[in-house]
């Protein structure tokens, strides 16, 4: 398999969380990994029909006005998420 170097941009939340899906793993498969094997193994095991594809995502090139766009939709999402989250379960909780 050819290796290329990519930056990929995550937050200290989601980079907290890899590291600790990466020790899980480290511990159920008895030997080092790194980021880009806690990847492949979470995309494999996503139970996605076609993991190739996303693995060929990773390989793409993809113009920067394209991967902003695609970020700010993103967070976008993840906004709104956040909102339905916190109308759904916070009032409940406050409720005891």
């Amino acid at each position: 398999m050819r290796t290329s170097s990519t930056t990929i941009r995550v937050s200290e939340k989601t980079k907290n969380m890899l590291t600790k899906v990466l020790i899980r793993l480290e511990n159920e498969l008895g030997k080092r990994l790194d980021y880009d094997d806690v990847i492949r193994i979470l995309i494999e095991r996503s139970g996605f029909r076609k993991p190739g594809l996303l693995l060929r995502l990773k390989e793409m090139s993809v113009p920067e006005e394209v991967v902003e766009k695609a970020r700010k939709l993103l967070e976008e999402e993840s906004r709104l998420e956040e909102e339905v989250f916190k109308r759904r379960y916070c009032s409940s909780i406050q409720a005891f």
